[in-house]
């Protein structure tokens, strides 16, 4: 009897710590209800394949995620909004991604040195998950961004 509260003793302690572990490498959750206008000018990146627009957390657009959202747009019809917290340690202040100055084709964490493609898969560095990706709806020029 002692062996098998021992055992469930352990048990419990090992479960507890895994849950403290996974929760320290999850991105908080906050609500995203984002819509831009494509025909604005500040939006003019995404008329074109591959252009990215950054939204600020908390903009004047709507609810802009835990460190902010990246737009990019596939083709015409078809555009993905990522966080911009790093997967990789996401608790830690400086786990924000931004996309690559020299060549626009990558995002990067500059804390971790991880590379995410523009369609949010995992490229290189110590992080092994995409970034965290939001729903995107299109209806005319209008493009709404939620989870």
């Amino acid at each position: 009897m002692r062996i098998l509260l021992l055992g469930l003793l352990a048990s419990g302690l090992l479960a507890a710590c895994n849950s403290n572990t996974d929760a320290a490498s999850t991105i908080p959750y906050v609500p995203v209800n984002v819509q831009l206008d494509l025909l604005d000018q500040q939006n003019k990146a995404l008329r074109f394949d591959n252009g990215v627009v950054a939204i600020p957390p908390g903009s004047a657009n709507g609810h802009g995620g835990v460190k902010g959202i990246y737009v990019v747009r596939q083709n015409a019809t078809s555009y993905l909004a990522f966080e911009r917290n790093c997967p990789y340690q996401p608790l830690s202040a400086c786990a924000t991604i931004s996309l690559d100055h020299s060549s626009h084709l990558y995002f990067q964490d500059s804390c971790c040195t991880s590379h995410f493609s523009l369609q949010g898969q995992v490229t290189s560095g110590p992080a092994t998950r995409s970034l965290r990706q939001y729903t995107t709806n299109l209806d005319g020029s209008l493009l709404t961004i939620t989870n």
